[in-house]
């Protein structure tokens, strides 16, 4: 399969992104921490693995979407703390016996043995998970000391993180330690842009001016076009003509997952028809149908956006080339939780677009049922 979809893709299934991947290369080059925001289904977990497998580099993952309490949270932080001192599957060593565990180990880890003890007198502990939560990342800051080469901690779906800690603030808590960190690359990625920019963006957060902070923007039609032109290639097909394959980009506003889904389904479409040349027609049909694959999806977007008055006047009016009728005021408001929601994209002063086709050809279709 050319063209993967749905999942996290990376070597030769990973397309475009070369401006902002030679960026995030850079970065992860210097350990510096850095925050990517994106829409939904943009891509940017592919984007952090690409650019660390650019590197070389091996890294903690977490996806914040998936833990559901601070205690498995810890775990899995000790779990590679233990990792990088040469030990595998610590934690359910540590669950049959600690006495073992530390006889066993002692002698043959790879950083200071105070280190190693205080680990395990942590997991032995009856500390508080907050508490135990600060003394894990204690423990990471000393560990990265003593490492020659940069620790790569990868907080994906950070603006759920809160979703673990109850009560307490889990901001304020990491960046409380992690702020003292040496010799750590922390990369926060999220497709919350509301919470994303409130995290790393608004002076009284605890992450303010943390990290650099990056947006990942829409495929590069000329970039992506030479690619799929050669992936197509490869398999001995073509399009019938030069500029068929740029319109239908230009047509998905590169918007990625829908992108991929479109060449999908036109890779399917010429091996299941036994046909070389990609048509106009063939790129039409597959367009639908991914639209109405799709529909699920944009019918949940448009229930988020009419939650908050005004906003689906305004992004209706966009997709058909309407007059707003808000104050100008007004409008930038709404204009600007649009575009923390994922909805919009801000071009310049005044100047917005809608980010998903998908959902831009539905709200133009309901201008076709009014009218």
């Amino acid at each position: 399969m050319l063209f993967p979809y749905g999942k996290v893709v990376t070597n030769e299934f990973f397309y475009d992104r070369h401006e902002i991947r030679n960026t995030i290369r850079h970065l992860l080059k210097g350990a510096q921490s850095f925050m990517l925001k994106a829409p939904r289904r943009y891509g940017k977990t592919s984007l952090i693995k690409q650019t660390l497998l650019d590197i070389d580099q091996e890294h903690f993952y977490i996806d914040f979407r998936k833990i559901p309490r601070l205690e498995v949270f810890n775990d899995k932080l000790l779990e590679y703390i233990y990792a990088q001192m040469g030990i595998k599957g610590a934690i359910k060593q540590l669950q049959e016996n600690i006495v073992t565990f530390l006889k066993t180990h002692r002698a043959s880890i790879k950083v200071d043995v105070s280190l190693f003890e205080a680990s395990v007198e942590l997991f032995a502990s009856q500390k508080e998970e907050d508490e135990r939560l600060l003394i894990t990342l204690e423990l990471l800051g000393k560990l990265a000391k003593e490492l020659l080469s940069p620790l790569y901690i990868v907080f994906d779906e950070f603006q759920d993180a809160d979703g673990m800690s109850g009560e307490i603030d889990i901001y304020e808590l990491l960046r409380a330690e992690i702020q003292h960190h040496e010799n750590i690359c922390y990369i926060f990625a999220g497709s919350n842009m509301t919470m994303m920019t409130k995290i790393f963006e608004t002076k009284s957060a605890p992450f303010y001016n943390f990290s650099r902070k990056l947006t990942l923007e829409p495929f590069d039609k000329n970039e992506l076009s030479g690619e799929v032109i050669k992936a197509f290639r490869s398999r001995g097909v073509v399009f019938k003509e030069d500029n068929l394959l740029e319109n239908l980009i230009e047509r998905c506003g590169g918007h990625p997952a829908n992108t991929m889904l479109v060449l999908q389904m036109i890779e399917f479409t010429m091996d299941e028809e036994d046909i070389k040349t990609v048509t106009q027609d063939i790129i039409d049909r597959c367009y639908k149908m991914a639209q109405a694959e799709m529909r699920d999806l944009v019918m949940e977007y448009l229930k988020e956006i009419r939650t908050k008055e005004h906003l689906h006047d305004v992004i209706y009016r966009m997709a058909n080339n309407q007059e707003q009728i808000l104050d100008s005021s007004s409008l930038q408001q709404k204009r600007k939780y649009l575009v923390d929601m994922g909805h919009l994209r801000h071009i310049s002063r005044g100047e917005y677009e809608i980010i998903d086709n998908y959902l831009r050809d539905e709200l133009a279709s309901e201008s076709a049922i009014i009218n």
